[in-house]
């Protein structure tokens, strides 16, 4: 319960708050036993720490706050792996991977995330493939390869719609888009564009469009 409060205030972007229950969680560890709790609250210090990378960008070495989120969330795979729960450790690997990202380690990012992938397939965690290839086109624009940066993200867009998956199909879209205009394929940069618009009125986060005002009799 302290981990699903923590997680609130950071969605919220209170990080400070999230971080304090953590703490308060972190005592009640030991006596669960469990290891995968220890898994959810280093994964949930690991987002944090990749929010403040963000957040500090500017005022901190490159990678300094990526590199404290790699270590926690590859704490959390450990605990991952000794219980042995797939799916949590292709959730953690795939976490790493985006610390990785963070952290401009780019080909790295791409090794843990091919293992990731290998092991959602092996177990049908299907949900879980278009996020690693989103996580791997952000990898192959660090590498500066975008013809496989939008293959990686139309991937991503393809399963998150077969699998319904609209958040992550919104994702892919305006990944896709701005990739589209990096490479100035306007075809392309229209298309993503159109179906953002589409998807996102479909899921009620924008107004229809009006309808066309009669004119006057």
């Amino acid at each position: 319960m302290r981990n699903q409060v923590a997680r609130a205030a950071y969605e919220l972007g209170d990080l400070d708050r999230a971080e304090s229950q953590l703490d308060a969680a972190t005592g009640l560890l030991e006596p669960a036993g469990d290891p995968r709790l220890s898994g959810v609250v280093w994964e949930s210090r690991g987002l944090i720490a990749l929010a403040r990378d963000r957040s500090e960008a500017t005022a901190r070495p490159v990678g300094e706050r990526a590199e404290e989120a790699r270590q926690l969330f590859e704490r959390a795979l450990a605990a991952n792996r000794a219980v042995p729960d797939p799916h949590g450790v292709v959730v953690q690997s795939y976490n790493v991977a985006q610390a990785l990202v963070a952290g401009e380690r780019w080909t790295d990012a791409l090794g843990v995330l091919d293992e990731a992938a290998e092991v959602a397939r092996t177990t049908g965690d299907e949900p879980m493939l278009p996020r690693t290839d989103l996580v791997r086109a952000q990898a192959f624009v660090g590498l500066g390869s975008l013809d496989r940066a939008v293959a990686a993200t139309a991937a991503a867009a393809d399963r998150a719609a077969s699998l319904k998956l609209f958040a992550k199909l919104d994702q892919a879209l305006e990944l896709l888009a701005a990739l589209a205009d990096r490479a100035e394929d306007r075809p392309l940069r229209a298309a993503c564009e159109e179906k953002l618009r589409e998807l996102r009125r479909n899921m009620g986060l924008e107004p229809p469009a009006a309808p066309p005002v009669a004119p006057p009799a």
